[in-house]
């Protein structure tokens, strides 16, 4: 059966299907915006289902921290039942794969200006810390408009994560770097070289390291690895010389001697008709063209990282088994030595008292004794290192709760003052939703806990703030669901107005409220946990939900907070569930 919704969202097609998941067109009904909703496969095996699912949602985290007119913008993370889904702008416009793929030809300038556009993606995403890794033509989409897009971040590297870390060698083949090649460490100049391949394959239609004979990936890896790209104008004497400079600085083998940021690389593009002919860099031109020292050198390095390539290939596998080994040998050995180390303070402890008693079951030895000594030693420093640890865990916290206190006490002022527009809707029970609305009558209000030394810390806040709609809000209700809504809005102090409509054995009743309807936001410190909790009740969306957030990121989260209460920025609805 067709699948018609996932989440909020409303499925309209299918957009393409992969070995992992499904795209399809959707649109968000809470904004009526149209947005590509990728998902996972429910039926992956269960051996890979838990990394690829920790690499879907780390594509989510990884490209939705990034914000960039040549990057994809994801605008949602979610999970239906064991379906997992990420909502991101929906791209309308070819791949560079399929542009390739039907053969048309790309202008020298356009090529130069759609790799200059990702490769200002690169350089905004490696300003956080952030490695692609998979930069290939399938990976960049282009608009009517020739504005570039850099998707699929899925094997992308990001510090702290312990997923796709560096040294495996993730990414498609034919556009690695030779040290992803090598399972070495990398980093953004392992991009720049992805980049480079992709360039080669746009201005001649085959990427520099595949041949027609290729039965196997080793081939091609060992190129990578070892041998020069074959240049530009040998492939193509129409291109210009500028862009053979280029390559022989993105294509270098050692990261040291490539471009040392994409920013380079993109200001190079897009003057390349200005760039001179012929090379500095000379570690990736055809041998032959070297002085003889300069080529034995180049012949040695190239040898080099073909037998490394080979010997990481064929004996990855023994090499894991010897480490392993290495490892249980030398646990047994220290095993050994402390076992050999208590038998031997067992034969003092006998000569000593030898004579006057034999050892029976169950008395202790000096090891054991040892042992008990060394845990109660452990509970007591762990005791020590906890009591030492928790008033600077509750400074830290109540610092946060005293920031946000003031933070949100001047935000209050501002919207009484200003009377903001909401940028989003806002939604209550029974009424629906609403937009545009006003937000306004803000309050402030705090609590302290006394602690027994007399010294106070904040332990709660509340905005409360009022959504006035533009247009009085007109509903129609029935049965019990009438007694009801008057309930409600009688307990939020809103105003309304009701009339019956005559027709049917149960008439409707039609609601009308003009007045504004209360929001809130509580937070909450728990000084035990060192958390503090954010309840937001009517806040963009009807009902309650609550976000548990650890101080730092409490700390982080504020104006965030603010700005989803604004609607002008969603940042902050990655942290609520459900979201």
């Amino acid at each position: 059966m067709a699948l018609t919704n996932l989440g909020r969202y409303r499925i309209l097609g299918e957009l393409g299907r992969g070995a992992m998941g499904v795209v399809y067109r959707a649109v968000d009904p809470l904004i009526e915006r149209e947005v590509a909703l990728k998902t996972l496969h429910n039926e992956l095996p269960a051996d890979v289902i838990d990394e690829v699912r920790a690499r879907f949602l780390r594509e989510a985290r990884s490209a939705g921290r990034l914000n960039h007119p040549n990057i994809v913008t994801i605008f949602d993370v979610g999970q239906e039942g064991s379906a997992a889904y990420i909502a991101m702008e929906l791209l309308e416009g070819p791949s560079l794969h399929q542009m390739l793929r039907e053969r048309q030809t790309i202008p020298f300038h356009s090529a130069a200006d759609i790799v200059a556009q990702v490769a200002d993606a690169l350089h905004h995403a490696h300003q956080f810390s952030i490695v692609h890794r998979d930069v290939k033509p399938a990976n960049v989409v282009v608009s009517r408009t020739g504005r570039a897009k850099l998707t699929d971040f899925g094997v992308a590297y990001v510090p702290a994560s312990d997923v796709t870390q560096h040294g495996s060698a993730l990414g498609s083949p034919r556009y690695m770097a030779p040290e992803q090649v090598l399972g070495q460490p990398i980093d953004a100049r392992a991009d720049i070289f992805s980049l480079g391949v992709v360039l080669y394959e746009l201005l001649t239609r085959r990427t520099p390291f595949e041949r027609p004979g290729d039965a196997t990936v080793y081939a091609l890896m060992q190129r990578i690895a070892g041998e020069p790209h074959p240049p530009l104008r040998q492939q193509d004497p129409a291109i210009p010389a500028g862009f053979d400079r280029i390559m022989d600085r993105a294509l270098a083998k050692r990261p040291q001697d490539r471009y040392q940021s994409a920013a380079e690389l993109a200001s190079d593009l897009r003057n390349y008709h200005s760039l001179a002919g012929g090379t500095e860099f000379e570690k990736t031109v055809p041998q032959a063209t070297l002085p003889s020292r300069a080529a034995e050198e180049a012949r040695e390095m190239r040898d080099q990282l073909i037998g490394d390539l080979t010997e990481f290939a064929k004996n990855f596998e023994t090499q894991e088994r010897e480490r392993l080994r290495e490892e249980t040998e030398a646990r047994l050995k220290k095993e050994q030595a402390l076992f050999e180390w208590g038998t031997a303070e067992e034969r003092k402890r006998e000569a000593f008292v030898r004579g006057e008693r034999v050892p029976q079951d169950g008395d202790l030895t000096t090891t054991r004794r040892m042992a008990a000594v060394e845990i109660m030693r452990q509970q007591a420093a762990y005791r020590k290192a906890q009591a030492e640890a928790k008033p600077k865990a509750m400074a830290a916290l109540d610092a946060a709760m005293r920031a946000a206190l003031q933070y949100l006490t001047e935000f209050g002022k501002e919207m009484n003052q200003h009377a903001p527009q909401a940028g989003a809707s806002y939604e209550f029970i029974y009424v629906g939703k609403l937009a545009p609305v006003t937000l306004g009558q803000a309050t402030v209000e705090s609590r302290m806990l006394k602690l027994p030394e007399g010294k106070e810390l904040c332990a709660q806040i509340r905005l409360r703030y009022w959504v006035k709609p533009a247009e009085p809000a007109k509903f129609m209700l029935l049965g019990e669901d009438v007694g009801r809504c008057e309930q409600y809005l009688r307990l939020m102090g809103v105003e309304f107005q009701q009339r019956a409509r005559e027709g049917g054995r149960e008439r409707p009743v039609q609601f009308s409220v003009a007045g504004p309807l209360p929001s809130d936001v509580n937070v909450t410190a728990d000084y035990e946990a060192a958390t503090a909790t954010v309840e937001l009740i009517n806040v963009r969306r009807f009902g309650r939900v609550t976000v548990r957030l650890a101080t730092e990121a409490f700390k982080d989260a504020i104006d965030d907070l603010a700005r989803y209460v604004l609607g002008v920025d969603d940042e902050f609805r990655k942290l609520v569930p459900g979201a």
